[in-house]
Parts: C-alpha cells; structure tokens; sequence
C-alpha cells in the first residue's frame, strides 16, 4: 500500500503556495495521491511515502516557518525521501540562482541530518503590496529602494512542470524498485 505524497510549503506573500499548489496539481495528474498542506497548518505528520517541501529564501534566509517545520518533524523527514525547492531570483539573472543555491545550502548547514533526492531554485515573485511585516514596511520609507520596485514574476511554470515529472519519475522508480525488493524478498522467505 502506498501512502500519499506529502507538498508542504512555507510563504510569506503566496507565490511559493502557488508553486506547491502546482507541484500537487502535476503529481496528482499523473495518478499519485498528494497532501498539500501549509507548514505552519500541519498537525500531525501522518504517513506519507515522500515529501517536497518548497519555501522561499529571503536575503539569504529560510522563513522560520520553514526551520520550525524542519526540528519539528525531524525524525519523520529523515524516513522519506525528500525533494526540496526554494524560490529565490526576482529579476531571472544567473547569477541569482546560484547565489539562492549556495544560500539554501547554508541554511541546510543547521539541519545536518537532512538529505534531499534534489534541491531546485525556481524563480520567484516580488511585489512588495504582498511581503509581510517587515518587508512592507520598506517600501513606505522614503528612501527605500524598493519605494517604486516594479512587480516581478520570474517563475517559470514549463520549469516547474518539468521538475515535479522529474519528481514524479524518480519517485515511481524507487517505489517500483522497493516493492520489487519486498516482493523477491517475500518469495525468498517462503
């Protein structure tokens, strides 16, 4: 018996809810039973088969929604396999993404025992009318940067459809390969 698929997410102004709604919405379309649920809103860490945990990373930060979902349910995570994906760049520069990669990569520093099958930066959205206390603030000082910063939205949703089918795969082979395992193994037993 399979259990679900567990798309877990932290956002501070929605966009990274949108992408894991997304994910869920692919890995649901190809037959797999998916839970979507905000960090912060599950309750109990029931069996799931796996996991894909997005959040955004912040000036070189992951929410602490994000680090009190990871202590909390450390022992849990550590028996799944586990996909991971941020979203970091605004402005959709190379060198964005790979300063998102190197800093998720610090953040996993704290969380030694978390291993991940893939860890994919997409492009994020910036629009300060939607950040939280205190990043909204900073666009009502009056020599705040980001006073007129245009809205961006770099995420690519082609991208994104192709990394959770990448998931999707890797998942049903090692599922696949695991029950295949259980299963010669049953023959061998008898």
């Amino acid at each position: 018996m399979r259990f679900p698929i567990l798309v877990a997410y932290s956002t501070c102004s929605g966009s990274t809810g949108e992408v894991a709604d997304f994910i869920a919405a692919e890995l649901r379309s190809a037959g797999l039973d998916v839970e979507l649920s905000r960090m912060r809103d599950l309750n109990t860490f029931n069996r799931y088969s796996a996991a894909i945990l997005g959040a955004p990373i912040y000036m070189g930060k992951l929410p602490a929604e994000t680090r009190n979902f990871l202590s909390r349910y450390q022992s849990q995570i550590t028996q799944l396999p586990t996909w991971f994906y941020v979203l970091g760049p605004i402005r959709g520069n190379p060198w964005e993404y790979r300063e998102a990669t190197d800093d998720t990569l610090r953040q996993f520093k704290r969380f030694p025992w978390l291993e991940v099958e893939n860890l994919k930066v997409f492009g994020g959205r910036f629009d300060t009318h939607n950040m939280p206390f205190p990043y909204s603030l900073a666009e009502q000082l009056p020599a705040s940067p980001l006073k007129d910063y245009p809205v961006t939205d770099v995420r690519d949703w082609n991208d994104i459809r192709a990394w959770a089918k990448e998931v999707t795969d890797e998942f049903l082979l090692s599922y696949d390969v695991e029950g295949l395992t259980m299963r010669l193994n049953g023959a061998l037993i008898r």
